[in-house]
């Protein structure tokens, strides 16, 4: 309960800036599991969330989370088979009639297997997943980064971390390295990441990879970093905003969206000449989108995009740059819900506040 009261009052005595757009989010397709539009059993795919997205040379390819497959022709809730960071791939760039996975990061079976194997312990003993939580494309390279599950306490929206780390894929997500550290400790504010290398207000020429980054859970506020897109590997050389200028100390990273932020994303939405950054909040219960003008902000205060009393045990709003209309004014994005444990590609429309 002190949790909640804390990012509580830090919400109240924060003014943000006034909403540039309000949201309407209806239900497209599921993505994955029984209801998909495709084959979910060779994979071995019943049930899974997230779905984090990158797209390079033409293809858009997603990072799911905890992972768990079939029982025969019975689709059990966290069933057998379990994986931690799932990768797919599709060519389906039209998104209003839902969307066609058409391949697999797989093992030898053909079913799909994990980037990053996590070690599946028992909570609170080692590791207990590798969450996938960002993916961004760098010319012919996929960066991947997933944080390592310490253990998931019994209130939801909590969790504790091992660490975060970038791992890396130069053939389109067929095959991963390890990476080459730790990004960030079980301390990090920067466990959880939203990323974009898009050219976009604020980062004109491509020069930058941008993170808004938050500490493991659901229940913290956000922060930005940003490394040159050649370094995105090298600690050292991502930088800081502390709300005035970028500095080298991630100690100092500003806090740039209060409290609660969890499973972001940010895209760069050319029809509007805005960036959009989309979250859940979980003292709200509902899926949340903000706006700024640059990555770092000042954010526009949250419009609401799904309500979890419409959407129930609604998480995750996850976009990709082909999913937006060329004006701006419609997109489309991947949500989880709990309840069913599957994914669902959603239409959001915005319109412009008065």
């Amino acid at each position: 309960m002190k949790l909640f009261a804390a990012a509580l009052a830090l919400i109240a005595s924060s003014p943000a800036l006034a909403q540039d757009y309000t949201a309407t989010s209806t239900l497209v397709k599921a993505l994955t599991g029984p209801n998909a539009p495709v084959d979910m059993k060779a994979p071995d795919i019943c049930g899974t969330d997230l779905g984090t997205m990158a797209e390079i040379d033409g293809t858009i390819v997603i990072a799911f989370g905890d992972t768990f497959g079939w029982q025969g022709d019975s689709c059990p809730k966290f069933g057998p088979n379990w994986r931690s960071n799932v990768i797919a791939m599709t060519t389906d760039k039209d998104p209003s009639d839902g969307i066609a996975i058409e391949g697999w990061f797989t093992g030898e079976d053909g079913t799909a297997i994990e980037a990053a194997p996590g070690q599946h312990m028992l909570k609170f003993s080692s590791e207990q997943t590798k969450i996938p939580t960002a993916m961004v494309a760098v010319g012919d390279t996929l960066y991947l980064h997933y944080m390592s599950v310490h253990g998931f306490a019994n209130m939801g929206g909590v969790w504790l971390c091992n660490s975060s780390r970038f791992i890396a894929s130069t053939d389109g997500g067929k095959s991963w390295d390890k990476g080459v550290s730790d990004f960030g400790t079980f301390q990090s504010s920067f466990n959880m990441l939203a990323l974009s290398a898009q050219a976009g207000t604020g980062n004109e020429d491509g020069r930058y990879v941008y993170a808004v980054g938050t500490p493991c859970g659901r229940f913290n506020g956000a922060r930005v970093g940003r490394v040159d897109t050649q370094k995105v590997q090298d600690n050292a050389a991502w930088e800081y905003w502390d709300g005035a200028a970028w500095v080298a100390d991630r100690a100092q990273a500003a806090e740039v969206i209060k409290p609660g932020v969890g499973e972001g994303s940010l895209v760069w939405n050319q029809g509007i000449g805005k960036w959009m950054y989309t979250t859940l909040n979980e003292l709200a219960l509902q899926l949340e989108i903000r706006f700024a003008d640059r990555p770092e902000g000042p954010w526009s205060a949250p419009a609401t995009l799904a309500r979890g009393s419409d959407y129930a045990q609604a998480y995750n709003a996850y976009m990709t740059q082909s999913w937006i209309s060329d004006d701006g004014l419609t997109f489309y994005y991947v949500m989880n819900q709990f309840g069913p444990y599957n994914t669902y590609v959603m239409k959001a429309e915005l319109t412009p506040s008065s």
